[in-house]
Order: structure tokens, then C-alpha cells, then sequence
């Protein structure tokens, strides 16, 4: 407690600059969609390697669909990361 001898008494004082506004979430979600995107780079590289081990029948699917996913996930992920930033 804080009238007692070792008690301790935190205090905490907020200044709002207005030069430095306070950047509110959008900071927050901007880096929450740059890892949404990397999870779905990750995602596009496993499938991209999956489908080039396929024995069977190639078709033009197992060579786009994968790549078509990583570049979703870059384009996912570099707004996401780059924006944060600003």
C-alpha cells in the first residue's frame, strides 16, 4: 500500500503531442496483413514444390498454380510491411 514503508506509488502521465499524433491501429492491422501475407507466400512456395514432385501427368496447372500463389502472398505482404512503416 502507499501509506506503508517499501509501498510504492506508480503514476503515469500522458502527453498527447500534436506534433505526433497518435497513429491509432493502423499500424497494427498494416503489420497483421504483412503476416497474413507471408504466411500465404510460405503457402505458395510449399504448393509450387509439391506440384513440381508430382509424378504423374503434368499439366499447366501444376507449373502456374503455384507461382500464382506466391506472387498473391507478395502482393499480400509488401503493402502490409512497406505501409506499416510510414
Amino acid at each position: 500500500m502507499t501509506g506503508e514503508p517499501g509501498g510504492a506509488t506508480l503514476a503515469v502521465v500522458i502527453h498527447i503531442d500534436p506534433n505526433h499524433p497518435d497513429p491509432g491501429l493502423g499500424p497494427f492491422f498494416l503489420a497483421l496483413l504483412g503476416l497474413a501475407g507471408c504466411l500465404v507466400v510460405a503457402t505458395g512456395v510449399a504448393v509450387t514444390i509439391a506440384l513440381l514432385r508430382v509424378k504423374d501427368e503434368k499439366r499447366w496447372g501444376n507449373y502456374v498454380i503455384g507461382p500464382l500463389v506466391l506472387l498473391l502472398g507478395l502482393a499480400i505482404a509488401v503493402p502490409g510491411f512497406g505501409f506499416h512503416l510510414l
